[in-house]
């Protein structure tokens, strides 16, 4: 096993795989990328299930693997540590593109981080203040309230939908250019987050 030293002291280089790097995202910053996008897309696969055929044996089972408040609480807790593992390796990220590309890039990395911590977060705020318990998969993680409170639940109804919808662009967008990354522009793009 090689060592090597670092301004911090004596670093295991097979650890070195586990945090980012000038030239590719960590094993870490990875596997909280592909885990948001699999509990984001089976949340719009459970909505757009229940809605294309209502409540049904198939819908019935998706929402016990994916009850849509589970999962909201989910995304919100998974957004929350890649939101603290990227500042903690904040110096030794792959460098940002220049250029408006770039920028435009950034924006929607941006954008991405919002709404993910902001529909899950009014969405509760609804769920509570509707009277409703917090729960994660059966747990309950916040008692229900006694009352009716107005003021938490207008913001979800009046943003929830508009901004999953603007979500589910972003990350239709965000797949299209990953692909034209990898086989027109043939770059690594793609490759430091595929691993």
């Amino acid at each position: 096993m090689t060592l090597h030293i670092e301004n911090t002291g004596i670093i295991n280089q097979s650890d070195t795989k586990w945090r980012d790097s000038q030239n590719y995202y960590g094993r870490v910053s990875r596997t909280l990328h592909w885990l948001t996008a699999a509990l984001v897309i089976l949340q719009f696969f459970v909505v757009l299930a229940w809605r294309g055929t209502g409540k049904n044996a198939v819908t019935l089972f998706l929402a016990n693997i994916g009850p849509h408040g589970s999962l909201g609480l989910l995304i919100l807790v998974v957004t929350l540590v890649r939101l603290y593992w990227t500042w903690l390796n904040r110096k030794q990220r792959p460098p940002k593109t220049l250029g408006w590309d770039g920028k435009l890039a950034r924006l929607v990395h941006a954008a991405f981080y919002v709404l993910l911590l902001l529909l899950p977060a009014v969405a509760l705020l609804r769920q509570y203040g509707e009277g409703y318990e917090i729960r994660l998969y059966g747990m309950t993680m916040l008692p229900e309230a006694e009352r009716h409170i107005a003021w938490m639940v207008a913001p979800a109804d009046l943003l929830h939908s508009p901004l999953s919808w603007l979500l589910a662009g972003l990350m239709i967008g965000h797949i299209a250019m990953a692909l034209i990354h990898r086989f027109w522009f043939k770059d690594k793009v793609l490759a430091r987050m595929a691993g």
